[in-house]
């Protein structure tokens, strides 16, 4: 459910539970009967009255239909990198690539948490060229260079050889470094 329909479901559900609260002082009789008929009668009158109750039935239709709605939202072309295949081209998520990374990363011995931000240059004539950008938390057991050059050499063979990505910018940069002893505990998902 897109933003637009998340504020008319609030306002709506607003202006229900109003009406529910209206129906429960009328229960209790905290209005006397005769002011009750004296409004009644206006408020019947006014072809206000009707217009409002009109969009209310259309708000409560619109909301209906977006209930039963089962598409799938499309990723955006910006969040998407074209590869060229064998066959064709095709289309690869970002947050595919995200994933893929912040998981290789963390296989590496001395990364403690990695945090990956990708980006794609769309370009005409050269086709799109992909940007990668890890911020990470070491433990000082190990080299930072070394490190950072064997999870750049690692995220490089895997981008070619498996999701065929040749044009790729890695920029590693160390967050923090942890200091101690730490034992990694496994996130559920």
């Amino acid at each position: 459910m897109g933003i637009f329909n998340r504020g008319l479901l609030f306002i709506y559900t607003l202006l229900v539970g109003a009406f529910c609260a209206g129906i429960v002082t009328l229960c209790l009789h905290v209005v006397p009967d005769r002011v009750l008929l004296n409004e009644y009668e206006y408020f019947v009158n006014q072809w206000q009255t009707a217009a409002a109750a009109g969009v209310g039935i259309l708000l409560s239709l619109h909301l209906l239909l977006c209930s039963f709605d089962r598409s799938n939202k499309q990723v955006n072309a910006k969040d998407l990198l074209l590869i060229n295949g064998g066959t064709g081209q095709i289309s690869v998520s970002l947050a595919a690539i995200r994933n893929m990374a912040e998981s290789m990363a963390m296989k590496i011995r001395g990364v403690q948490q990695a945090k990956v931000k990708s980006r794609v240059e769309h370009r005409k004539e050269q086709g799109d060229f992909l940007k990668l950008e890890l911020s990470l938390e070491v433990s000082q057991e190990r080299n930072i260079p070394e490190l950072s050059d064997e999870l750049r050499q690692q995220l490089a063979k895997y981008l070619v050889e498996v999701a065929g990505i040749d044009d790729v910018d890695i920029k590693i940069s160390v967050q923090s470094i942890a200091s101690g002893v730490t034992v990694k505990k496994r996130r559920i998902k």
